[in-house]
This record gives C-alpha cells, structure tokens and sequence, in this order.
C-alpha cells in the first residue's frame, strides 16, 4: 500500500523555541524585571506548550484509505471516504495541511514539511477518490 509519511517541520519548532525566549527577554527588557524572576515565572509555561507541542509530532501518514496521525498519546484516523477536499496553505515557515471532511468538519496539519511533490501526492491521492465518489452519485442518479 502507497502511503506518504510527513517529517515534523523541525525549523517550525526552533522558531517557536527562539520566539519564546526573545519573549522573555523582551519583558525582561520592557519591565525591567529581574531576568530570574522571568525565568522562573514564564519559563514552565512555555515549555509546557513546547512539550504539547512536540507530543503532537509523533506521526503523520497519507494512505489511499485514510489519514492515520496522532494528538497528544492517541492515535487517530480519517477515513478517505469521509474526505471530500484537501487543500495547502503555504506561509513563511510551513504549510497548512488542511482536511476537510463530508459532515462538516476541518482538520488542520501545521507542524508537517510539506514539498511541492508531497502536495502533489497527497492532492492525487485523495482527488482520485473524490472523482470516484462522483462517478458512483452520478451512476446512481443515471440508474
């Protein structure tokens, strides 16, 4: 089975580690505040949502059956049935992955590395479905 396994966008990550510091130095600087005080206070938050952060970045895979990835310890699955758009969204450092789905819902993959041939894949992978679930409704309308 053909299947597209994501990297973790470890530049994404660094970024937010180094816009967390310059957070703490900027208060540091604004409130002139003992820069141990700042430390002690702002740091456990931050690696709390750094820790959150990379807890999500166990895994993320594109199969022609579905979307395997996790949140948080859990392990969860789109089914390639329910899919009915993909699409990309490219800023500075990343690229949204975003999966919308027949009943409504959205899911968003933002901590991924995403190339212009993985979009590619990823786009193929699902928009053959799609086309399929079209041709099955329009076989039905037709019957």
């Amino acid at each position: 089975m053909k299947s597209i396994k994501l990297a973790p966008n470890w530049w994404l990550q660094f970024t937010k580690c180094i816009l967390a510091f310059s957070i703490i130095f900027l208060i540091h600087i604004m409130f002139t505040v003992n820069l141990k005080i700042v430390f002690l206070t702002v740091m456990p938050a931050l690696l709390i949502i750094i820790a959150f952060n990379i807890l999500h970045l166990r895994f993320l895979h594109c199969y022609k059956a579905g979307i395997c990835y996790t949140r948080l310890c859990t392990e969860r699955y789109i089914n390639s049935e329910e899919i009915s758009c993909v699409s990309f969204s490219s800023f500075f450092l990343f690229t949204i992955f975003k999966v919308e789905l027949d009943n409504g819902k959205n899911f968003h993959f933002y901590n991924w590395q995403l190339d212009d041939e993985a979009q590619s894949a990823i786009s193929e992978m699902y928009c053959n479905k799609l086309a399929d679930k079209v041709e099955n409704i329009s076989d039905k309308c037709n019957a």
